[in-house]
């Protein structure tokens, strides 16, 4: 699925998840798991939600799933060009998905995403 042709989200067998997982990005009182690597064959940033039957229903993870990647959207401005996978997922403390707001995403997504190292450091 490709979005205004720059970057696309991940599909299945579109990425591989490192061995050693990454570490998450945010702390463990967040409602968010985010985790990132580099891509090697990426040409911008991908991104993997991963919402489980277990959360809830398939209205409310489909609900879900969209807000995680509209608030993607509009905070992946920083990471064009850059070959990052970015899997969101709930947290361990998460509320219900029926609870959860599309600001919270939004504001959790955009810290983890600031928190990303830059290309240039080794």
């Amino acid at each position: 699925m490709i979005y205004k042709g720059r970057f696309r989200t991940v599909r299945h067998k579109d990425h591989a998840v490192p061995a050693p997982l990454p570490r998450p990005l945010l702390g463990q009182s967040s409602w968010l798991d985010v985790r990132a690597w580099r891509h090697t064959q990426a040409e911008g940033p991908l991104l993997l939600v991963t919402s489980p039957r277990k959360t809830g229903r398939a209205v409310q993870r489909n609900r879900f799933r969209r807000q995680v990647r509209m608030a993607f959207l509009a905070g992946v401005g920083p990471l064009l060009g850059c070959p990052w996978v970015v899997w969101v997922r709930l947290g361990r403390i998460a509320p219900p998905l029926d609870a959860i707001s599309f600001q919270d995403i939004e504001n959790q997504l955009r810290l983890a995403l600031r928190r990303l190292p830059s290309l240039d450091t080794p």
